[in-house]
């Protein structure tokens, strides 16, 4: 079956679930026979229409040759937004991932080239052979913002989960939900292409990268996507192409660890090989009659740690002293084999920083390495150039964007900086370091530093602005815009420095830098207020307070538990209490929780955190510094660890508190409210009958009902008052 074919079939499915009335609404009949002439006639397009704003105004037929973008049938198969027929009733068929790959690969099967004409359209610039993550997106997430459009980067990131993966067909994305089970997470597979790329200095007009950097990218090297590879006669004239991709995962932490530790017990050739050493059992490519080509998918596993065992033993290392935090060390083996868990001892904390006993290796599924494309057609003209893979933990907030936050804190009028978390907020596709230079068959360069940017294509015809930019729905991406920058590590990937050849010190990205397994890292991140922002919870409010510790993006009551919801950690939340006539707050103390057991019991959870939308995350941030601004903290990181807090919910109106607020106040708080209780701390001290827990003083309460425009607060036992927020 030839594309044309194939495109027909496709049509001919969709037509009757509303497809057909809603394309004969813009002139096009996807019944129409021959259906190849139909699909380039020129067509009177109705934007008006929902969905249909951000098509490229530059767009005039169903399919135009070599460019998606202005292809109607390919945006209104791969668009999110394309949920309704032209009366607004919602369809009763969507396409496939199959279906809209089919379609794009018709779309440039056309007009297909000939490598010369490419060769002459960039003038002799460099060609390869390129892998590419993408993703078809709405105008306000593409590198240029004008209209609907592909988005490439050399970088994908999939995650690993606990059961299969899921498409949404109405939202053209995985899911990593598992409707049934609030504790299970689906993995996250990622779409890798090939494409003849030419290699180009960073452009902000033609093709970005994304969130240009003037002081940087006009002087870097950027692969930006020509012409896609797809397999049989139709790609590329007078050529039968036979394509694949090749793909190359490792989990190498456990080696790191031995590296970087002397008196493990463990060093090479040992450390060198399984399992210390992972690349079987990572990922695998779906098949491609279910979902399309090129869909690479984390092998689900039954927990997302697990055990390693060694020659049909529990591996067990001696864990070295100062980890960080770094490495799971909480269960001691004994001379006599037996396990003990060292959450038990009153000292934990300090029995790990100490080190020097046995203690289990555990493992996750996470990974990096490279997807590369092969050709043998091309290979003798063209050099091949390879993605960079990320398998990640778990987005605990898939439907929130890294660089979505990072723009709207710069915009948000009421704050006064980015500076609200411990660490600066950034996005991975803005970070411009080249790739683990260590993996197999090292196939990246120290000056590729351009790998984890997020490009467009270089088509500067398709660049007209579209009439309405609509908001994009909330779903996941596996492009590193969703990821968080690095840091000392990071969340998907860490980096490390190293020396090259000639001696110059450059960053490079490793997935071995991180923790392991990564709920030490989930455990650290979260508990900093959402260290890294935009990916991890707050766990801020369950643990006692610390000299680094305040909520930055507050999770609810019911996301951490309380009142039997499921906790998005298994961590039970505060409660307040009375003792001696006192007031006293008492949490499960932060050094007996241990992360790496939660994910060894399965019980991580994003039934809820995962809920969360863009809009919502940044209201809650917003929100909280209201509250520390009303305290008098708002600039001031110490005072507001004075502040703790409580309680957290979104107000269900009737409600007898709010009655109460509006009628002592004489104010009216209109639409949503949010309620908060804080408390000023006082001394912090273990329970006297229980060392795992911590009691610590109230000095004084504060309940805050927030809306939009106004605050009311409650002092202790006063009447509420109007808090006269000045923004």
């Amino acid at each position: 079956m030839n594309l044309l074919e194939s495109v027909t079939q496709v049509c001919r499915r969709l037509a009757p679930g509303g497809w057909h009335s809603l394309m004969l609404a813009h002139g096009l009949d996807l019944l129409a026979e021959p259906l190849a002439a139909e699909l380039q006639k020129p067509l009177n397009i109705d934007r008006s229409l929902p969905g249909f704003a951000d098509f490229a105004l530059a767009g005039s037929r169903a399919i135009e040759a070599g460019a998606p973008a202005r292809s109607l049938l390919y945006h209104a198969l791969a668009s999110p937004n394309v949920l309704c027929d032209e009366n607004g009733q919602t369809l009763q068929l969507f396409p496939t991932a199959a279906e809209i790959e089919t379609v794009l690969d018709y779309v440039y099967s056309v007009s297909p080239p000939t490598l010369d004409s490419l060769r002459s359209k960039v003038l002799g610039a460099p060609l390869a052979m390129v892998a590419f993550a993408s993703e078809y997106r709405c105008a306000t997430d593409t590198v240029h913002g004008r209209h609907a459009d592909l988005c490439f980067s050399r970088t994908g990131i999939a995650r690993v989960g606990t059961a299969s993966a899921r498409y949404d067909a109405t939202l053209r994305s995985f899911l990593p939900f598992v409707d049934d089970d609030p504790h299970g997470i689906r993995v996250m597979p990622v779409r890798y292409s090939a494409y003849i790329a030419v290699q180009l200095k960073g452009d902000a007009e033609r093709f970005g990268p994304m969130d240009f950097q003037l002081d940087v990218d006009p002087e870097l090297d950027f692969w930006v996507p020509l012409h896609k590879l797809f397999n049989g006669s139709q790609c590329l004239q007078a050529m039968n192409l036979a394509l694949t991709l090749d793909n190359h995962q490792i989990n190498e932490k456990l080696r790191h660890i031995h590296l970087r530790h002397s008196g493990t017990g463990w060093q090479e050739p040992q450390i060198s090989q399984p399992p210390f050493v992972v690349t079987d059992n990572l990922a695998h490519w779906a098949p491609v009659t279910d979902v399309g080509p090129g869909l690479l998918v984390p092998e689900a596993k039954s927990r997302l740690v697990e055990p390693v065992a060694y020659q049909g033993q529990p591996l067990s290392f001696v864990m070295p002293a100062n980890s960080g935090g770094m490495i799971h060390g909480r269960h001691r083996v004994e001379v006599d084999g037996s396990i003990e868990d060292l959450n038990a001892y009153e000292n934990v904390e300090e029995l790990v920083r100490q080190g020097g006993y046995r203690a289990l290796h555990y493992q996750d599924g996470t990974a990096d390495g490279w997807v590369r494309p092969r050709c043998p057609a091309l290979e003798n003209s063209l050099p091949t150039v390879a993605a960079y893979s990320l398998i990640g933990p778990p987005d605990f907030y898939p439907l929130c964007n890294q660089r979505k936050l990072l723009h709207w804190v710069s915009d948000e009028p009421t704050l006064p900086s980015t500076d609200l978390w411990h660490a600066r907020l950034e996005a991975l596709s803005n970070v411009r370091y080249c790739a683990n230079l260590h993996l197999q068959d090292q196939l990246f360069s120290p000056a590729d530093r351009g790998v984890s940017a997020i490009v467009g294509l270089a088509d500067p015809a398709g660049m007209l602005q579209s009439t309405t930019i609509l908001p994009s729905p909330s779903r996941p991406t596996t492009l590193p815009d969703g990821a968080a920058g690095v840091f000392g590590p990071g969340w998907e990937v860490g980096w490390v420095r190293q020396q090259t050849p000639d001696a110059e010190w450059i960053n490079v990205l490793a997935g071995y830098q991180m923790a392991s397994p990564f709920p030490e890292d989930a455990k650290i991140c979260a508990a900093l207020g959402s260290f890294w922002p935009g990916v991890s919870p707050d766990s801020a409010r369950v643990f006692e307070p610390r000299s680094t510790l305040h909520s930055i993006i507050p999770l609810t009551d019911q996301e951490t538990g309380m009142g039997g919801d499921v906790a998005w950690d298994d961590q039970r939340g505060p409660q307040l209490i009375t003792q001696d006539d006192r007031l006293i707050v008492q949490y499960h103390a932060y050094a007996h929780a241990d992360y790496t057991q939660v994910a060894l019991d399965g019980r991580f959870s994003l039934s809820m955190t995962g809920r969360t939308s863009q809009m919502a995350y940044q209201h809650r941030v917003r929100s909280m510094y209201r509250v520390y601004r009303v305290l008098g903290a708002a600039s001031d990181k110490p005072l507001r660890n004075t502040w703790p807090l409580l309680s957290f919910l979104e107000v269900q109106r009737p409600n007898a508190e709010l009655d109460t607020a509006q009628e002592e106040s004489g104010q009216i708080l209109d639409g949503w409210v949010q309620r908060f209780l804080l408390y000023k701390r006082g001394a912090v001290q273990s329970a006297k009958r229980d060392f795992r827990l911590r009691h610590v003083e109230v000095e004084e309460l504060v309940i805050l009902l927030l809306s939009a425009d106004r605050i009311l607060i409650k002092r202790d036992t006063l009447p509420w008052q109007d808090a006269h927020e000045a923004f």
